[in-house]
């Protein structure tokens, strides 16, 4: 992929991040480049799961790792963009990562749909106007 776009996208970057379930083995491998790192919410703690290598697009021979790790039933994975950690009160205080990983907490009882309604609503509240998007993905691994 960052060969591919090396010279293509005159003079912007591109973050990505690329999630893959193995269901068979009920492993999750996981690597991104440039992008905020993945949440995940196991038994109502959350943590950072983050493999991160450069911005697509910036150096041709970027080398990029996969990390993998094993998957339960009733694990919730967040995959996001900036705007939602960046997104600033009329104060100028930025939501963060530690307002984003409570947010997630508060919809453990939630269904997927529900979870990216409180966490769009939540940022939405702290941050009255929006200058980047807000952009989430909630995946619940059932097994």
């Amino acid at each position: 992929m960052n060969s591919a776009l090396c010279g293509n996208t005159q003079g912007q970057y591109v973050t990505a991040a690329y999630v893959y379930l193995d269901t068979e083995t009920n492993t999750l491998h996981y690597s991104a480049a440039g992008h905020p790192a993945m949440l995940l919410l196991r038994d109502g703690a959350v943590t950072e799961v983050s493999e991160n290598g450069m911005l697509l697009a910036a150096v041709d021979n970027a080398l990029y790792e996969s990390k993998s790790m094993p998957l339960k039933t009733g694990d919730r994975l967040l995959l996001y963009t900036d705007g939602i950690v960046e997104a600033r009160n009329d104060a100028g205080q930025i939501f963060g990562d530690q307002s984003l990983s409570t947010a997630l907490t508060d919809t453990r009882n939630l269904s997927s749909s529900e979870a990216v309604d409180h966490l769009l609503a939540t940022v939405q509240r702290w941050a009255k106007t929006q200058d980047d998007d807000l952009t989430v993905l909630v995946c619940d691994y059932v097994g």
